[in-house]
């Protein structure tokens, strides 16, 4: 099969990381795949260290010259799919009348309303099909009035990375002058509202300074990732006096060294399809604290997998001291996290079910045109 995936982003998020894994897969299984993106984004520049052939635009939000290279890309050969892969992708494709020439898949990752705007609603329904990220994504697109048959859950999956050595992972705490002794909890996200950063603060607060019975003095908060609240987080963090023990530590490209160096993971989203960060941090075999938003509910269960906690500090303030006292639970639920990882979320798995989608797509297609 040859497959066209468009994605217009202009950072690296837990999109992007998955339009990558299903290039990569797809092409490792034989298939033909090429990409539309905007120029030295993330996604095109790691496309291109992965030797897949990446066709860019300047910018993310010229459209317009987006959809003029879909469509050429679309009369100089044939495609049996075009994935796109978030908002602008789904513009620029429904602009470029993608879908009269090959099948369309959306993407969708987001538990927001769908727009019921007359335009909105139509690149929806020009697809073939819509590929939500989790039955909780699933739900608004049914609120919509889209096609159920039209709609397909597969959700997100990562890879299994190797156990980190005691020596590593001394050097991924040595990188952010983590003290031995020291017990760290971390979050992967951008810096946006509803990743839940401000709860966070607040819930460490809580466990590092506060007057309770879930005080913890000697841990730190790592926080992976950049956005347009992080200068409002960082006077948050100040203001609560906490500024010393947490670690604003930017885009970190290579994300396996905040896993690594921390002992908890703590995702309190506050609107979340899938997520994508969980479940790297629970491939890692580390005991995650989540908020039960979404699809992430779909992914933890309390006290098997991991632990699901209110989005109050209080509450997350007690889950991680509960885990932070009672390593053996840590330990449980950390090996219970790897192991639903590697059974359910896999990035073979979200592979696997994706190709099985496209086929289907073009032999329908083809019986069609025949």
């Amino acid at each position: 099969m040859r497959i066209l995936l468009v994605d217009l982003a202009q950072e690296w998020r837990g999109g992007q990381s998955q339009a990558l894994l299903l290039l990569r897969g797809l092409r490792d299984s034989g298939h033909r795949v090429e990409l539309v993106s905007t120029s030295n984004s993330p996604l095109a520049v790691r496309a291109v260290e992965q030797e897949i052939p990446v066709y860019a635009v300047a910018h993310a939000a010229n459209r317009l010259a987006a959809a003029r290279l879909i469509l050429r890309l679309l009369r100089e050969r044939h495609f049996d799919i075009v994935h796109v892969n978030e908002a602008h992708a789904l513009t620029a494709a429904w602009v470029a009348r993608a879908h009269r020439r090959a099948p369309l898949v959306i993407a969708r990752r987001v538990t927001f309303p769908v727009s019921r705007g007359r335009v909105a609603l139509a690149r929806y329904r020009a697809a073939a099909c819509i590929v939500a990220v989790s039955w909780a994504v699933r739900e608004p697109l049914l609120a919509a009035g889209l096609d159920p048959k039209r709609i397909v859950v597969v959700p997100d999956g990562v890879e299994i990375p190797p156990s980190v050595s005691a020596e590593a992972r001394q050097g991924m705490r040595e990188r952010w002058n983590i003290a031995p002794g020291e017990r760290v909890l971390a979050l992967v996200a951008s810096f946006t509202s509803e990743k839940g950063h401000a709860l966070l603060l607040e819930a460490f607060a809580e466990l590092h300074r506060g007057a309770t019975e879930w005080r913890w003095p000697r841990c730190r908060l790592l926080l992976a990732g950049d956005g347009p609240l992080r200068g409002a987080l960082e006077r948050q963090a100040a203001a609560l006096g906490i500024a010393n023990a947490v670690i604003f530590a930017g885009f970190v490209a290579e994300v396996g060294a905040v896993y690594g160096a921390c002992d908890l993971f703590v995702f309190p989203s506050l609107h979340e399809g899938g997520g994508t960060s969980l479940l790297d941090a629970m491939a890692h075999a580390l005991p995650v604290i989540a908020t039960a938003t979404g699809g992430i509910a779909e992914i933890v269960e309390d006290d098997r997998n991991g632990l699901l906690a209110d989005a109050t500090p209080q509450s997350i303030a007690a889950a991680a001291a509960r885990l932070l006292g009672a390593p053996d639970l840590a330990q449980r639920l950390g090996v219970a996290a790897r192991e639903t990882v590697a059974a359910r979320f896999s990035a073979c798995r979200m592979v696997s079910d994706s190709l099985a989608v496209f086929r289907r797509l073009a032999a329908e297609d083809a019986r069609a045109k025949s």
